[in-house]
């Protein structure tokens, strides 16, 4: 043996562990149990029994509910494709909860099969969901921030466009407009459109739709909404219908014009600092051929190339950035006002949550319905999974995304131990999952009486 063969069986482990693979408890989707639990105490299963029309043949092995059911189970896990999804047909855990899962094909075949009217009850069916979170919480005044987002293919889907892509410029797109609700999250209405749609595309009928969507409870008494749908018709909309509302303005001439105003008057009107870094003033003015006159908000910041030798109105104008917000909100200052647009803000987070978390933006059925169908149940995931969150997880979770809840209950790993009325769950010996699981179990068995 060689000197170098002799130094290799040295350092050579001696105890390298051997494996064998008979365990049938093993899992790390056991944590799902609690979801499921939480499933029956609302009446998932019922709801979407009874809200989707669509019958398979009577000898079908799974219902079109059933398959719903586990496309939504398969979300909350973070499977995005479906072929992925077929990893829970040989999970333990799943098997257990479930019994039995669905293929590849059976779910495709569904999106295909369902009818033209499917889409709309999957949204009555959200509605009815969140009618149920609503019955725990009591009445309220909510908030809708309303945006949209460009999702690209990579393929040849129909009803995509080529229009505004920040990303992938040029390349073929869907744009995906929601409303969801401010602090709480919940996606009232979302709709799957042409890349080329602009944001005020059908603006007016979206909004009147997630008023119609929204449970009877929360009472919608104002809407935020980005530059894309600054329009005098939407602005007459929302006032008829009684919102308040807030609306970043494109920077068109007659803003331009507004803007010169409020810098001529700035000896009589200041700019009133809100930090180090923005200022704030307000008049009230209309556009022309515009009947009414709004409240306009101004904001400035300095610009990156601020130039001190500037000196006349027009040309100190240059020494900063704007942003300027219409409005018919009367009793809040100008800097809470700025601030309550900026609270807007918070629905690109949720966008990115949607995107990264329950893959939101990979539509990859090359029919448009398929897509449609798929994006309307992934949002009864996360609105399911929002309102568990919320109702039986820790209050330290309120403010985590779904990667991070995954990590830290979903995929926890475990054994599922036991039959019938003797099954329960084993996890590692350690104080925090104790912690966890314990007050999970708590909050479902104290969540129970809520809802009766």
């Amino acid at each position: 043996m060689s000197v170098s063969q002799n130094e290799a069986a040295l350092n050579h482990p001696s105890s390298i562990l051997g494996a064998t693979f008979d365990s049938t408890t093993v899992t790390q989707y056991a944590s799902l149990s609690y979801l499921e639990n939480f499933k029956q105490i609302i009446g998932f299963d019922q709801l979407l029994e009874e809200g989707l029309s669509y019958k398979k043949y009577h000898n079908s092995k799974f219902s079109t509910a059933q398959i719903v059911d586990f496309l939504c189970d398969a979300s909350v896990l973070g499977f995005s494709r479906f072929q992925h999804m077929d990893e829970l047909r040989t999970d333990n855990a799943y098997l257990k909860i479930k019994g039995q899962v669905p293929s590849e094909k059976v779910c495709r075949d569904l999106l295909m099969n369902l009818p033209d009217s499917a889409a709309s009850e999957l949204r009555m069916i959200n509605k009815r969901l969140l009618s149920k979170k609503a019955k725990t919480e009591g009445s309220r005044d909510v908030v809708i921030n309303i945006d949209d987002t460009v999702c690209t293919v990579y393929g040849d889907q129909e009803g995509t466009g080529v229009g505004y892509n920040p990303q992938k410029n040029g390349r073929s797109s869907f744009k995906e407009k929601l409303g969801i609700l401010a602090q709480t999250n919940e996606v009232i209405n979302l709709t799957l459109e042409n890349g080329k749609h602009h944001t005020n595309f059908e603006l007016r009928n979206f909004i009147r739709k997630c008023r119609l969507l929204l449970p009877a409870p929360w009472y919608l008494t104002r809407v935020r909404i980005d530059c894309g749908g600054f329009d005098i018709n939407n602005i007459l909309y929302l006032e008829e219908a009684g919102l308040e509302f807030v609306i970043k303005c494109k920077k068109y001439e007659g803003i331009k014009t507004i803007l010169h105003a409020v810098n001529s008057r700035e000896h009589l009107y200041p700019w009133t600092p809100v930090d180090d870094m923005f200022s704030v003033n307000e008049i009230h003015g209309k556009l022309p051929k515009w009947e009414k006159t709004y409240r306009f908000v101004l904001v400035r910041k300095p610009a990156k190339s601020k130039n001190p030798k500037q000196v006349t109105i027009e040309e100190a104008q240059l020494d900063y950035d704007y942003q300027v917000i219409v409005t018919n909100i009367e009793n809040l200052s100008a800097e809470e006002i700025f601030h309550e647009y900026n609270q807007r803000c918070d629905i690109e987070n949720k966008i990115d949550e949607l995107k990264e978390g329950f893959s939101f933006d990979q539509n990859s059925q090359r029919n448009k319905k398929c897509n449609e169908r798929f994006l309307l149940i992934k949002m009864l995931a996360y609105n399911l999974h929002n309102w568990f969150k919320s109702a039986i997880l820790p209050p330290e979770f309120s403010k985590s995304e779904i990667k991070t809840v995954r990590r830290r209950f979903y995929h926890l790993a475990a054994n599922i131990c036991g039959n019938g009325r003797y099954r329960h769950i084993r996890y590692a010996c350690d104080k925090a999952i104790e912690s966890l699981i314990t007050y999970v179990i708590d909050r479902l068995r104290r969540f129970t009486p809520i809802l009766t």
